[in-house]
C-alpha cells in the first residue's frame, strides 16, 4: 500500500518534469546563432566538406617528394633431383628503394596545382560561412515578420469585431442601415481569415527555424524599437564596391579557380615533357639453394645509384586531349571570374541603394502611421456624427494596419539588407550578426 500511494505521489512530479523538459524555448538571436552553429546538418556538412578538402597541399605535394619503398621475402623449396635424391633449403631477401624526382613538370604544376585549389577551398569556405549566417538572421526575422503579422491579424480583428458589435447596436436603435451591419460581418469573417493564415504562416516559419537550431521553438525575442536605423557608412558607393572587389568571398574563389585551372593546364601539359629520377636502391639475397657444384650459393648485397629518364611518345591522343580539355576549363574559369566580378558589383550597388531605401522608407512608414492613426480617430468621429459610413470606418482603420506592418517589414528589411550589404563587401562576420543582439527587447 504504501509504495503504490508513493507511486501516486511521484507520478505527477515525473510528469511535470519530463513535459517541461519538453517545453519549447524562446530564443535570443544570440542563441539562435550558437544552437545552428553546433546543430545545423547543412553547416555541419559544409565544415566537414572543407576539412576534406584541406588535405588536397599534401595529396598534390606527394609527386614531388621522395618515394620509399620497403620489400621482402621468405621461402622454403623442396627439391627431389631424379635418382640423385632430395634436398630442401630456404631463401630470403630484401630490398629498399628511394626515387626522388629531379624533373617532372607535372607533378610539379599539380603542386602548384593543389596550393592553388586550398585557396579556393578556404574562399569558398569563408563565402559558405557568410551564406550560414545569413540563413539564421532571415529564419530569424521570417520568425518575427510572421510574429507580428498574427499580432496585426488579432489586432485588426479584434478592432473590427468592436465595429460590429457597434453596427449591431446602432442598427437596433435605427440609427444605421442593414448594410453597415453586413459590411462589418464581411469585413470580420475577412480578418479571421487572415488571422488565421497570418497564424499558419507563423507556425512554418518557427519549423522553419527549428531545422537549423535543432531545438524546438515556442517563440523568439523582437527587435527593441530603439534600433538605430542609420544609412549605410561610409556614405559613399565607389568606397563599397572598391572594398567590395578586394574582399568579397565568391569573387577571391573566382580568382584563385583561375589559378587553379591555370596550373592544372600547365599539369597536362607537363605530361608530355620528359621525366627524370634519382633512384637509389639496397637489396639483400640470402638462399641455401645449391650452385651446379655443390656448394650453396653465397648472399649477396647490392647497392645501386641511377637516374631514370623517361620520355612519353604516344598515347593513343589520350595527353593531348586532356591538355586540350583544361585549356577549355581554364578559359571558362575566366569567363566565371568576369560573371562574379559583376555580380560583385551589382549585389553591392544594389544593397547599398535598399539599405538607403531602407533608412527613408522607415522614417516615411512611421509617419504615415502616426497620420493613418490620427486619420482612424476623425473617420470614427464622422460616423458616430453620422457624416462617415462604416466603410469609411473599416478603409481606414485597414489602411492603419497595413502601414503598421508595413513599417515593421522595412525595419526588418533594413537589417537584413544592411548585413547583405556588408556580406557583398566582404565584411559580414559572426560579431557583425551578433551586435544585434544589443538591440533585442528585454524580457520580462
Amino acid at each position: 500500500m504504501k509504495s503504490q500511494l508513493l507511486r501516486r505521489l511521484l507520478l505527477p512530479v515525473v510528469g511535470l518534469l519530463y513535459v517541461s523538459t519538453l517545453q519549447a524555448e524562446t530564443l535570443t538571436l544570440r542563441q539562435a546563432y550558437l544552437l545552428a552553429e553546433d546543430n545545423d546538418p547543412q553547416w555541419a556538412a559544409a565544415k566537414n566538406t572543407y576539412s576534406a578538402n584541406q588535405q588536397v597541399v599534401d595529396l598534390n605535394r606527394s609527386g614531388v617528394l621522395p618515394q620509399i619503398g620497403l620489400q621482402g621475402s621468405y621461402s622454403e623449396s623442396n627439391v627431389d633431383y631424379e635418382d640423385l635424391g632430395d634436398d630442401s633449403f630456404d631463401s630470403h631477401s630484401y630490398s629498399a628503394s628511394v626515387r626522388q624526382p629531379l624533373f617532372d613538370l607535372e607533378s610539379w604544376h599539380t603542386y602548384q596545382l593543389g596550393k592553388a585549389l586550398d585557396n579556393q577551398y578556404s574562399a569558398e569556405f569563408q563565402n559558405t560561412r557568410e551564406d550560414f549566417l545569413l540563413r539564421v538572421l532571415t529564419l530569424y526575422l521570417d520568425v518575427l515578420r510572421a510574429d507580428a503579422n498574427v499580432t496585426f491579424r488579432q489586432a485588426e480583428q479584434e478592432a473590427i469585431d468592436r465595429q460590429l458589435e457597434q453596427s449591431k447596436q446602432r442598427f437596433e436603435v435605427g440609427l444605421v442601415a442593414i448594410t453597415d451591419v453586413h459590411e462589418a460581418q464581411a469585413a470580420y469573417d475577412t480578418a479571421v481569415s487572415a488571422r488565421i493564415a497570418a497564424e499558419s504562416d507563423l507556425f512554418v516559419a518557427l519549423r522553419q527555424l527549428e531545422t537549423v537550431t535543432g531545438v524546438q521553438v515556442d517563440d523568439v525575442v523582437n527587435l527593441s524599437p530603439e534600433l538605430p536605423i542609420l544609412p549605410p557608412e561610409p556614405a559613399d558607393l565607389d568606397t563599397w564596391i572598391k572594398g567590395a572587389l578586394e574582399r568579397n568571398a565568391s569573387l577571391q574563389a573566382a580568382n584563385f579557380a583561375v589559378n587553379a585551372a591555370e596550373q592544372n593546364y600547365k599539369s597536362q601539359r607537363g605530361r608530355h615533357a620528359p621525366t627524370l629520377d634519382l633512384v637509389g636502391t639496397h637489396s639483400y639475397t640470402s638462399t641455401g639453394a645449391p650452385t651446379s657444384i655443390g656448394t650453396e650459393q653465397p648472399d649477396t648485397t647490392r647497392d645501386v645509384i641511377s637516374l631514370e629518364l623517361a620520355m612519353p611518345l604516344y598515347s593513343g591522343g589520350g595527353i593531348s586531349a586532356s591538355r586540350r580539355q583544361s585549356h577549355y576549363q581554364f578559359l571558362a574559369t575566366q569567363d566565371q571570374q568576369r560573371l562574379a566580378r559583376r555580380a560583385t558589383i551589382q549585389d553591392t550597388t544594389s544593397f547599398y541603394q535598399l539599405t538607403v531605401a531602407n533608412v527613408a522608407q522607415v522614417k516615411a512608414r512611421n509617419q504615415s502611421t502616426v497620420s493613418a492613426r490620427v486619420a482612424l480617430e476623425a473617420t470614427q468621429a464622422g460616423y458616430e456624427a453620422g457624416t462617415r459610413t462604416i466603410v469609411d470606418v473599416l478603409n481606414v482603420q485597414r489602411n492603419l494596419f497595413q502601414n503598421e506592418r508595413d513599417y515593421t517589414n522595412a525595419r526588418f528589411d533594413y537589417v537584413l539588407n544592411s548585413l547583405r550589404l556588408k556580406r557583398a563587401a566582404g565584411v559580414l562576420t559572426a560579431e557583425e550578426l551578433l551586435t544585434l543582439n544589443q538591440w533585442m527587447a528585454k524580457q520580462p
